[in-house]
């Protein structure tokens, strides 16, 4: 059967495809005080428009970031722009407008940018959690922190807090109108913990080490199901090793153990259980 996470991510990638930024281009010239920051063009890897922002962070003009950030989102070169918009519009009390930090996060979450996409994914979480922009939207807040914790690229690459978050958020079975049996909400955020623990990020591997303990001590059903997913997946290990071998050092294998994890997760969100 399909999974209720696959279903979420038709849904959100719905959403993303139509908010997708439009190809490249020359943008306006914007205002910045006395000065004028020039139609951005593409410098490195990034772009002129979001060196200005950046420059005009560290002078405490956020004003002039954001105006400049905006210019770099609309000239489409690269993500950044976008992204330091979009948490300009979420974080600053004076230009806080939701709606508009949605809108840009949404264009990068559903960018392929690896570096920044599952950041803007935790913010899109957020929003919908706390239903910033309307009424709260458990599901879409499910599935937003999913992809910056598990599923926003093959690498994977992550946001660890994001998995916090997460785990911290995790709908009941209820509110997914699903059987008890079925979703195991400590199970889920068990995984996300131990995801986030890979980002280097200590006191999410204890809290999994918590998650695990206290399922022990309750003889918690999902721990067969967690046995039953780490031989599935080649987990050269138990379920309550997980986050002990989640800050590994190489590079390759913390990727390699990610992946696994990646593959637990899905495991772990179908109706078949």
């Amino acid at each position: 059967m399909r999974s209720i996470l696959a279903a979420f991510l038709m849904m959100t990638g719905a959403v993303a495809t139509g908010a997708s930024a439009a190809e490249p281009t020359q943008s306006a010239g914007v205002s910045r005080g006395e000065q004028t920051i020039l139609d951005c063009v593409p410098e490195a890897n990034v772009d002129s428009c979001w060196e200005a922002g950046v420059a005009a962070e560290k002078l405490g003009d956020a004003k002039a970031a954001l105006a400049a950030y905006e210019a770099s989102c609309n000239a489409g070169f690269q993500m950044g722009g976008c992204y330091e918009a979009g948490k300009i519009y979420f974080l600053n009390v004076t230009l806080r407008d939701y709606e508009a930090a949605r809108e840009r996060m949404e264009r990068v979450c559903g960018s392929d940018d690896v570096g920044i996409g599952p950041y803007a994914c935790k913010y899109l979480g957020i929003i919908y959690r706390n239903g910033l922009t309307g009424e709260p939207r458990i599901d879409r807040a499910f599935a937003e922190l999913s992809r910056a914790c598990f599923l926003h690229n093959p690498a994977p690459f992550i946001d660890g807090n994001g998995c916090e978050i997460l785990a911290d958020s995790i709908p009941d079975a209820d509110e997914m109108g699903v059987d008890d049996e079925i979703w195991q909400p400590e199970y889920i955020a068990y995984l996300a913990f131990a995801m986030g623990c890979s980002d280097d990020m200590p006191a999410l591997c204890d809290r999994a080490l918590e998650i695990h303990s206290r399922a022990v001590a309750q003889s918690a059903p999902w721990l067969g199901r967690c046995a039953e997913d780490v031989e599935a997946v080649g987990f050269a290990g138990q379920c309550e090793d997980l986050s002990r071998a989640a800050s590994v050092a190489d590079y390759e294998q913390r990727q390699a153990f990610r992946r696994r994890l990646v593959s637990m997760y899905h495991r772990a969100t179908e109706f078949a259980g």
